[in-house]
């Protein structure tokens, strides 16, 4: 007994290794396909696809089509969110490393006002792929509902933003891991994460309908 559940456990990881592998080899595959600025929406917002469906619990699916299809029916309203986040992260690191005006304190009060932007910028990007590929929204109300995600889950958010220094750690030590996995462990974790936390919600938000009836 100890032994088959030894074996299946390795099965398993070894599966999700292989996974990783793939999905990230697709997800680089197609966002040099779209020249990365066209490519970046529609390859992340597959790739967050494929593991929302394992965090479902639906491991059995064909990865290449479900990557494919969704690639292709996103392709427009993927690209309008991932050039907009990339848009806003190249304007955060121009200001923050070029931007200069006149006065000590001014000077300062902007550097400050940039790097709260920046930590709000990089929490909203904790949910707004598994809010995209998990709730029908217009394209802004997404950027709202991901800052509004990470204020009314603090303690999901804080184990997330852990998990994310956790693997940057992990890549720093072992940059291999960057180009085998690094952009689809990412998302495997943050979708995982993710994922609870929508569930966990709406497990809240139906009790409360409940009580309401």
């Amino acid at each position: 007994m100890f032994e088959n559940k030894l074996f299946g456990r390795f099965y398993q990881f070894g599966e999700t290794v292989l996974l990783l592998l793939y999905v990230n080899a697709l997800w680089v595959c197609f966002t040099l396909l779209g020249l990365i600025i066209f490519g970046f929406g529609p390859s992340t917002v597959a790739m967050y696809t494929i593991f929302r469906h394992w965090a479902m619990g639906r491991d059995d699916l064909p990865v290449f089509q479900t990557f494919w299809n969704t690639f292709k029916k996103e392709f427009f309203k993927a690209n309008a969110l991932g050039i907009i986040l990339l848009l806003i992260a190249y304007m955060l690191y121009v200001n923050l490393n070029f931007l200069a005006l006149d006065g000590e304190w001014i000077s300062a009060f902007s550097h400050y006002i940039l790097l709260f932007a920046t930590v709000i910028f990089g929490v909203m990007l904790i949910y707004i792929f598994p809010m995209y590929v998990h709730y029908e929204n217009k394209l802004f109300i997404y950027f709202k509902n991901a800052i509004l995600m990470a204020l009314y889950q603090p303690f999901r958010t804080l184990y997330a933003i852990a998990a994310c220094l956790t693997l940057s750690y992990l890549f720093f030590v072992l940059p291999v891991f960057i180009f085998l996995m690094g952009a689809s462990l990412t998302s495997f974790v943050l979708m995982w994460i993710a994922y609870r936390t929508f569930m966990r919600l709406e497990y809240k938000q139906a009790k409360l309908q409940e009580k309401r009836a």
